[in-house]
């Protein structure tokens, strides 16, 4: 660890140590972002500097952790000690390793490795807390958060969703439909009637299905047993995205005025939509209960790995997952040419050893193909072939085992890692209630 950073450290004598709890939790939820984006961890950094960086809540944890775990990287001849504990969290959270795997990579007991990586992680949050440096009596609240039970079951189940969701090009104004469609019973069990207004153009995006359709699903499902009689609903396309309203009368003295205000389906539905980049906002006023649901469309850098192997796909997700980029597989041939041509990705990374094409081939028909030509392509394998790779219109050429730095370093000579900025006039924590 720098000298600098271990004086600052033994300055602070008011670290509270509740935090050593919330960095663990954070860290063993690294990559998952509908979890950070509820994290007592955001509420202190959204404290400490006004959240003006205009990143989402989980951008802003996961990058303050990778950028402390790399604060740890000893110097120079520094012990033991410190160059276990930066290697164990480095390889556990930031390469995907688990615990007895880099106990094994280290030469240690698993007791060994247990004991320095809660070292590590308690060196860790004094340098969150030190960067933070919000007063005690401010830190008091925000790391003694009290959540009900049923937002942390509401919680399990999105982590649970993301875990397996898959991005893929998506309709929305189709999606839009076949939710309202699943509604219907319970239109008229409300008597509330859903109206779409007509949209001519296909607004594509790219998503997961599974998520994008449970978080409209809830929301609607909350504005139905919200409002009375008419709910309208409209999708349209934005320069940098697409947008979803929906309006209508708040019940008087109906069922729908007995709603609470911080619905667990709302609470879901944030972390849903937050999850793909995207940002809800519900308001009440003046007897109107009003949505806005944005979610990004080309404007979100778009990479699609071509890799057969899942485990590399993860790695590469991990990777890129404290930057505004979606990242869309491919395991085989067919399945990879389709979606090079479906979504026009601003990147392509191409495994060559490939079961039934194999990665050549395949980067011979995408160059070959005019409508793709033009996407950089990064071959990256475990064979050392960069001068064919080259001759056949490969960008640029890493050798797996690949580590994030240098994943990173090839990929920003070929794509804009640009942040995300949220809906004007939106921000929008999980589990906070409709505006009054």
């Amino acid at each position: 660890m720098p000298a600098a950073g271990r004086q600052r450290m033994s300055q602070n004598a008011s670290f509270p140590p509740e935090l050593n709890a919330l960095v663990r939790d954070a860290l063993a939820h690294l990559y998952d972002h509908a979890h950070l984006e509820n994290h007592p961890l955001a509420a202190m950094l959204d404290a400490a500097a006004g959240n003006l960086d205009r990143v989402s809540r989980a951008q802003r944890i996961r990058r303050l952790l990778l950028d402390c775990i790399e604060a740890l990287k000893p110097q120079g001849d520094a012990p033991s000690e410190a160059t276990r504990a930066y290697a164990i969290l480095s390889y556990h959270y930031v390469d995907g390793l688990t615990m007895p795997a880099v106990a094994k990579s280290l030469a240690l007991s698993r007791r060994q490795a247990y004991r320095e990586h809660e070292k590590g992680i308690k060196a860790v949050a004094r340098l969150v807390w030190d960067r933070v440096g919000l007063p005690t009596a401010n830190t008091t609240a925000l790391v003694s958060p009290t959540p009900g039970g049923r937002i942390n079951l509401a919680q399990t189940e999105v982590n649970r969703l993301q875990q397996t969701a898959r991005s893929e090009p998506l309709d929305l104004a189709e999606i839009v439909r076949g939710v309202i469609e699943t509604l219907r019973p319970l239109c008229q069990s409300c008597a509330v009637q859903i109206h779409m207004q007509p949209t001519d153009a296909r607004l594509n995006i790219v998503g997961s299905r599974t998520l994008l359709r449970q978080a409209i699903l809830n929301l609607l499902s909350h504005g139905v047993k919200t409002v009375q009689g008419d709910l309208i609903v409209q999708v349209s396309w934005l320069q940098d995205g697409c947008l979803i309203e929906m309006c209508g009368a708040v019940a008087g003295s109906t069922a729908g005025s007995d709603v609470p205000e911080s619905d667990i389906g709302l609470a879901v539905a944030r972390g849903l939509i937050s999850a793909q980049g995207g940002c809800l906002d519900t308001h009440r006023e003046k007897g109107q209960w009003t949505a806005r649901l944005w979610l990004p469309s080309s404007g979100r850098s778009v990479v699609l790995v071509i890799d057969d192997n899942r485990d590399i796909v993860a790695l590469l997700r991990r990777y890129l997952g404290g930057h505004d980029v979606t990242v869309v597989s491919a395991t085989n041939g067919e399945q990879a040419l389709r979606l090079a041509t479906e979504l026009r990705p601003h990147l392509i990374t191409l495994d060559v050893m490939m079961p039934d094409v194999d990665g050549w081939e395949i980067l011979q028909q995408l160059k070959t193909n005019p409508a793709v030509q033009h996407i950089p392509v990064i071959v990256c394998s475990v064979l050392n072939e960069p001068q064919l790779a080259q001759a056949m219109g490969a960008s640029d050429y890493v050798t797996k085992p690949i580590s994030q730095d240098e994943f990173l370093q090839v990929l920003r000579r070929w794509l804009p890692l640009c942040e995300r900025t949220t809906l004007p006039g939106a921000e929008l924590p999980a589990e906070s209630p409709e505006s009054p």
